[in-house]
């Protein structure tokens, strides 16, 4: 349990790390609609159906927060679907909790206009859904929330990036 801890930390300070030096060479890039602010991201198609053209990053984040939280919700009934009694699917049913946890602060850091706690609770989101794949991963079983895993986890490195064009 502590080595699941320590690599959740490692992958937090990763992220945290990513998203600062990300930040540092965006700059200014987008401050009007002129631009596609989806432009840089990692998952460019994904991100612009999920911002629907918002050209203000604080609102397209905002956006991207929520829609986060719903696949997130959506995911925890899909995992309670298969069924209780699986130590993997446990562990994502815990992950995608504790990510809910993160992203309902994010929006409050967001609101409050803590840049730093952003960051640091979004990339907490992203190392949950990791968590979800690497239980499956190390089993050798197949993830069966594979897909949605996969989408949350491109999600939140797009509100990753998102939060690096906040100012």
């Amino acid at each position: 349990m502590a080595i699941k801890h320590y690599t959740s930390f490692s992958l937090v300070f990763l992220a945290t790390t990513t998203v600062l030096l990300v930040s540092h060479t965006h700059g200014h890039g987008l401050r009007t609609g002129k631009h596609d602010i989806c432009q840089k991201a990692d998952f460019k198609p994904l991100c612009r159906t999920v911002v629907k053209g918002l050209t203000d990053p604080r609102v397209a984040l905002r956006s991207a927060i929520h829609q986060l939280i719903i696949q997130s919700r959506r995911a925890i009934r899909l995992a309670d679907m298969h069924g209780k009694s699986d130590q993997y699917m446990d562990v994502c049913k815990e992950s995608f909790d504790d990510a809910l946890t993160s992203l309902r602060t994010s929006l409050k850091n967001l609101k409050n206009h803590d840049r730093a706690s952003l960051n640091i609770n979004l990339s907490a989101a992203l190392s949950d859904y990791v968590t979800c794949d690497d239980a499956f991963s190390e089993s050798g079983m197949g993830n069966p929330l594979g897909k949605i895993d996969a989408l949350m986890s491109r999600m939140a490195s797009n509100c990753l990036y998102l939060s690096s064009l906040v100012h």
